[in-house]
């Protein structure tokens, strides 16, 4: 396998973690360590096969010059070699795709002289190899030592007799006209990108949606990331609230305005939220087999006289523990214990 197939068979398998993380987190109660643990694990995998990677390899046989190295693999023909050069230094320019550090690289580039062209070597050697084939197209390239770079040079224009300046002055004008425009490109949409994810942050933050309804079999609590259908039968007992601990969040949404998903705290454990943060009223439902849902609606109103229909809907199936903790609220002449 070589070095860009073992690359991207590991971003393939590291993103693949990350979706499962991301759908653990939201789904399950998997701890938020848990969650930085095997996203820590997922970007590490990234750097494995770049550690692993040999470097550039080039060879000159059967009519043929052979480049590979992490992004290219190019096998050029010496026929349709127009001109072969060597040069003591080198500009790389900006990488447009493949692998880089500061001083080494591969893959698509684009710099003043060349425009967009193929490189794959190391500054950290002073000799170049510049082929210019096929028409206009550009590879820049150097391998293992600055003696074996000059090896290489000596037999391949040797043999293809093709040694000489690889473009010349209008050409190298051009392709900084074309240079520009691609680093004007590359500087427009970094600046487009960053400002969508500040955007998409700022949305998220401030969105998020909290929707609680009834029907004759029992309520329904639709959140972010988070929804929960309870039978009036699951009921054990409900409580009313003035304040509540949510603890911690395990997995789901924490924005500014609400909290949904999976928590835990000291009293329930594990439980389900659904809650308007501005909101300081809480109905807390007790489901039979010990689980436990917290939500509530837009206002402290709205969610007291849910509770009431709430009580009522579930009196109608059996008659539950109906709790009003530290809350200061009374319904007619019901009696609630």
């Amino acid at each position: 396998m070589d070095d860009s197939t073992k690359f991207w068979v590991t971003a393939l398998a590291s993103t693949l973690i990350m979706v499962v993380d991301a759908v653990l987190v939201v789904m399950s109660a998997l701890p938020m360590w848990a969650f930085w643990l095997i996203l820590a694990v997922a970007v590490i995998m990234l750097f494995v096969p770049i550690l692993s990677f040999k470097g550039t390899q080039a060879s000159v046989s059967d009519g043929r010059l052979r480049v590979k190295a992490p992004f290219v693999d190019m096998d050029i023909p010496l026929s349709s070699i127009q001109a072969v050069e060597c040069r003591t230094e080198f500009d790389m320019g900006l990488r447009m795709y493949g692998y880089g550090e500061i001083s080494s690289g591969s893959g698509d580039f684009t710099n003043r002289e060349f425009g967009l062209y193929t490189f794959a070597g190391t500054k950290k050697i002073h000799q170049f190899i510049v082929v210019r084939h096929g028409g206009k197209r550009i590879l820049a390239f150097n391998v293992g030592s600055e003696t074996e770079t000059m090896a290489l040079y000596r037999e391949l224009a040797g043999i293809s007799g093709k040694a000489g300046t690889v473009i010349s002055p209008n050409e190298s004008e051009k392709a900084a006209k074309g240079h520009r425009t691609m680093r004007n490109f590359m500087v427009a949409f970094i600046i487009v990108a960053v400002v969508i994810v500040i955007a998409v942050v700022a949305l998220t933050m401030t969105g998020g949606h909290v929707d609680v309804s009834m029907d004759e079999d029992g309520v329904e609590v639709d959140a972010t990331m988070m929804h929960e259908d309870i039978p009036y039968s699951d009921i054990s007992h409900i409580e009313l609230r003035d304040d509540l601990d949510y603890g911690v969040r395990v997995g789901g949404f924490g924005g500014s305005d609400i909290s949904s998903g999976n928590f835990r705290n000291d009293e329930f454990g594990s439980y389900r939220l659904a809650v308007h943060n501005e909101v300081h009223s809480f109905i807390v439902v007790h489901r039979t087999d010990g689980s436990v849902v917290v939500f509530n609606l837009d206002s402290r109103e709205s969610t007291e006289s849910f509770f009431v229909e709430l009580s009522v809907m579930v009196d109608g199936v059996h008659t539950p523990t109906i709790n009003l903790v530290n809350h200061p609220f009374a319904y007619d002449n019901r009696t609630f214990c």
